[in-house]
């Protein structure tokens, strides 16, 4: 049986979905006009390419990347309303959750917010003891459709986060969204990441319940997955549970994409393809993320997949001479060298 893999991005202007082989061809691609309900341009391209395939029971995964929580954020539509709970009283009050949002988003979002006693010093130490009655008091005020939890130093010791969300779920049956599973030791990244991931709970359930029923509908038993910030998969659970980790998956996916079609060469010591192209050689991934500088090559030239635009800090056009003739540097003074196949400069 042949283990086919469909691909469909959602974009502001048009759906595109694409088939392709376990080698990775493109056996069918269409394209339809994104539609005010997304879900329907989803639909259309799916049928598209569907029509394209033999065997749909070939059809073994089945990957959607979707703006739907990047549009929610900034349309400041379909967000649900968050009860935001910051464990580090008396040590964090001077500046309150949400102090740097703008005015409308925080009006759509917020249902009321609250720093209450709790959370860590980063060796573990507690700030001071966690007060479970100031939070029942904080959510008995306030008309929520989740629950963010941030505490001060939480990655480093969860403890206070995890009783909140035991009490939460418990007393109130709502949904909770907990800062140790999102972001990293920073305080005021890692609530505004927490706040909005709960959020776009309803947005998450939108849409994989959406896909979910486009596959059943279509009698495809292909397991789904979601695109995320990294450019990597996720499940459909995984999405339903932190749906912030979409919101930049558009870049990312153009990234990867522009990646796997320009060949880039060499790998970095995650695995990563790339290679740093300058005049006179190029510098590549060696062995244990060392690096190497080699003299150009055919498989590094201009003439190769290697050759794009190359960036600058102006406006300034890139070089379209004669193979070998290009400046060595931009009218700008910036070095002519990129990270060709992820798109990255390295100044």
């Amino acid at each position: 049986m042949a283990d086919l893999r469909i691909g469909i991005d959602v974009g502001g202007t048009n759906t595109d979905a694409v088939v392709l082989d376990a080698d990775g061809r493109v056996l069918a691609k269409a394209k339809r006009p994104t539609t005010p309900e997304v879900t329907d341009g989803l639909r259309a391209a799916l049928d598209a390419v569907l029509e394209q395939v033999e065997d749909r029971s070939d059809v073994t995964r089945v990957m959607l990347g979707t703006t739907h929580a990047t549009n929610a954020i900034l349309e400041r539509r379909a967000l649900g309303r968050v009860a935001v709970l910051r464990l580090g009283a008396p040590a964090t009050t001077a500046v309150p959750p949400l102090s740097d949002w703008p005015d409308d988003l925080r009006e759509v979002v917020s249902a009321g917010e609250a720093i209450v006693p709790g959370g860590h010093y980063v060796d573990g130490r507690e700030i001071g003891p966690l007060d479970l009655d100031a939070v029942r008091r904080f959510l008995d005020g306030v008309e929520a459709d989740a629950v963010a939890v941030t505490g001060v130093f939480s990655p480093a010791d969860d403890a206070h986060e995890r009783r909140v969300a035991e009490l939460v779920a418990a007393e109130y049956g709502l949904p909770v969204s907990v800062s140790h599973e999102i972001g990293s030791l920073g305080l005021l990244e890692r609530e505004n990441a927490t706040v909005l991931n709960a959020a776009l709970y309803g947005v998450a359930a939108h849409v994989t319940d959406a896909l979910v029923t486009a596959l059943a509908e279509r009698g495809l038993s292909a397991r789904p997955y979601l695109a995320q910030n990294d450019g990597t998969l996720m499940t459909l659970e995984q999405a339903a549970r932190l749906p912030v980790s979409t919101i930049g998956s558009g870049p990312a996916n153009s990234l990867r994409g522009a990646a796997y079609l320009s060949g880039g060469a060499g790998r970095d010591r995650r695995g990563r393809r790339w290679h740093l192209h300058r005049p006179g050689g190029c510098w590549s991934a060696g062995s244990r993320g060392s690096r190497r500088r080699r003299p150009r090559s055919a498989a590094c030239s201009p003439t190769s997949a290697c050759r794009t635009s190359w960036p600058s800090r102006s406006a300034a056009a890139p070089w379209s001479g004669p193979v070998g003739s290009a400046p060595t540097r931009w009218a700008t003074g910036s070095p002519r060298r990129r990270w060709c196949s992820a798109g990255r400069r390295r100044r």
